[in-house]
């Protein structure tokens, strides 16, 4: 099988074939059939074999016509990704702006930011933020970033996130304080009474002295 997906047949191809015996129609639009996509030809005879050499110079030219076709369209494709690809590196090499396309050029490499939409918007908004302050990201700094993002969503969840994120854009800071997130998870971890300011009630000395006794009777 060749690469063609299709072929024109013109009207005249039709005419001349309408002549025929329906046996020899079949065998003729088969024989066609094969020589386009199979690039077979079939033995044929008399007036069959002189019907298929008339179409078969303007057969060729179809079947060039889109064999070039989809070459062309194969090349345009490898030279669009291609120049996307360094258009890409350029951009950020020269740290004159981390767009949209250069950040998800790497997030495929990232579990826990690929196919995360709600992250993937806020990562846009914090790159916008970023452009507007004139303060851009070069590859090392992008990947840097990018890594510990992923690191931090799967500690705390991609909620918590997105919340410093915002918290860092609103109070105009440079970067994201990731600090402020271990101060959470030490927060998180102490006991509940510390949180609400309630101190946990301590025994009386009387009954400090029944529980040593009631100890004592079971020594």
């Amino acid at each position: 099988m060749n690469e063609i997906n299709s072929f024109t047949f013109y009207k005249d191809y039709y005419c001349l074939i309408a002549t025929l015996p329906k046996k020899d129609k079949l065998i003729i639009l088969e024989a066609i059939v094969d020589y386009v996509f199979k690039d077979i030809e079939t033995d044929l005879y008399g007036h069959n074999l002189a019907i298929f050499n008339t179409l078969k110079h303007q057969i060729d030219k179809s079947k060039n016509k889109s064999k070039n076709a989809k070459k062309n369209n194969s090349s345009e494709n490898q030279n669009e990704i291609k120049s996307k690809s360094n258009e890409n590196q350029n951009e950020i090499k020269k740290g004159n702006k981390t767009s949209v396309f250069s950040f998800k050029f790497y997030i495929s490499n990232f579990k826990f930011i690929n196919n995360n939409t709600k992250l993937i918007n806020k990562l846009e908004e914090w790159f916008k933020y970023k452009s507007e302050r004139k303060e851009n990201y070069r590859e090392t700094g992008l990947k840097t970033l990018l890594n510990r993002i992923d690191n931090y969503v799967q500690l705390y969840g991609t909620d918590v996130i997105i919340e410093l994120i915002d918290e860092s854009m609103s109070n105009n800071w440079k970067g994201i304080i990731f600090e402020k997130l271990k101060n959470n998870k030490q927060a998180m971890d102490k006991p509940e009474w510390i949180d609400k300011d309630i101190q946990p009630e301590l025994a009386t000395d009387d009954e400090q002295k029944r529980i040593e006794e009631m100890l004592e009777e079971f020594r």
